[in-house]
Parts: C-alpha cells; structure tokens; sequence
C-alpha cells in the first residue's frame, strides 16, 4: 500500500509511524529510503534498537518516546506536520484509535493503519482510513498457493 504513497518530488515528506517493531522499523528505513523525514513514537525507548543506528544519527529517522492514542504526544511527534501517519503498533484498538486522531483531529493528508481483525478491518477503511491486515494478506497467500 506504501506504492500509493505520492512521490512526486515535491520536497522532503513527513512521516510518523506509531509503532516501532520490526513493521514500524522496516517502514522507517523504506520510507527514508524514498526521500522522507520520518518520527517514530513508541512507548517503550527500548524498541528503538530496531532502527539502524546511521539513520538516527543522521537525523533522517526520530524516535520519539510517547503513546500515539494521545492527542498530545501525537503532537509531540509533529503529527501535525506529517504527509503520513502509519499506525503498525501490536493492537489493534490502539492502531485505530491513533489512526482516527491522525486523521479526523489532526488532519493528517494519508493515514494507514494495521488492523489485523478483517471485520474491523472494513469498518475502519470506511471511515476513511487506509487498513492493512496481516491476517489477510497471509490468509490469500495460503489460499493462492493451495490453487497452483
């Protein structure tokens, strides 16, 4: 879903991504990698070991201690000034939460966020907010391999 992402090269681009596993971290070094600014909120410090080291010395990715469910530290993580806000932290309701502030609070431009429940999945797509499933995607593997 990130291929949809405007790369028109308009400048540098912002991103916040809450989360920062080994999704959050791989989307940090992907979306550098295509020219952004990005900010990484997450709870725990510790799991900013997962960011390469260059990147953060460099300043090309921020990690930022803080709960991306409230409006405050979303704001402390410059959401406000993000192009995209990429919600992939390990639950569900605290993806959806942060994704509907992004995007109906702080009017966040693109909003994507993990939704690993398929019938939440669809709620939240039609609320304007881009989902993406795990469960899913793994789920049309499997039934695309059992068809070849």
């Amino acid at each position: 879903m990130l291929s949809s992402i405007d790369q028109t090269g308009r400048g540098a681009r912002n991103a916040v991504i809450m989360g920062c596993g080994r999704i959050g971290a791989s989307v940090a070094v992907a979306l550098v990698e295509r020219g952004y600014a990005v900010r990484v909120l997450d709870v725990d410090s510790a799991a900013f070991d997962l960011l390469p080291p260059g990147t953060v010395e460099a300043g090309q990715i921020v990690p930022v201690v803080g709960d991306g469910t409230l409006e405050s530290d979303l704001k402390s993580a410059s959401v406000q000034d993000a192009d995209v806000f990429v919600a992939v932290a390990g639950k569900d309701s605290f993806n959806a939460l942060a994704a509907q502030l992004a995007k109906h609070v702080l009017q966040v431009p693109a909003v994507i966020c993990r939704i690993n429940d398929p019938a939440r999945n669809e709620m939240y797509r039609t609320l304007g907010v881009v989902t993406v499933s795990a469960t899913k995607l793994v789920s049309d593997l499997v039934l695309q391999a059992t068809a070849d």
